[in-house]
């Protein structure tokens, strides 16, 4: 069974931070998301980096993912 954890993590701007994405979203580098916050402010940022890391323990794969962004 594979379980799968996802980081995004903001450098700058006004979504500054670290936020764990259940699920996660299927990006590539160089990509660009809208972030619309709650306060309805639109930031641009684009992914910069995006690492995946693989642990077998047999019965389970434990896939973890994490998204670096910059305000584009």
């Amino acid at each position: 069974m594979i379980k799968k954890t996802t980081k995004a993590i903001f450098a700058d701007g006004d979504y500054a931070g670290e936020y764990d994405w259940e699920g996660g979203i299927p990006l590539t580098q160089g990509e660009t998301i809208s972030v619309t916050t709650a306060s309805g402010t639109q930031i641009n940022y684009v992914m910069v980096d995006k690492t995946t890391a693989l642990s077998d323990s047999g019965d389970a794969q434990l896939v973890h993912i994490e998204y670096h962004f910059k305000v584009a």
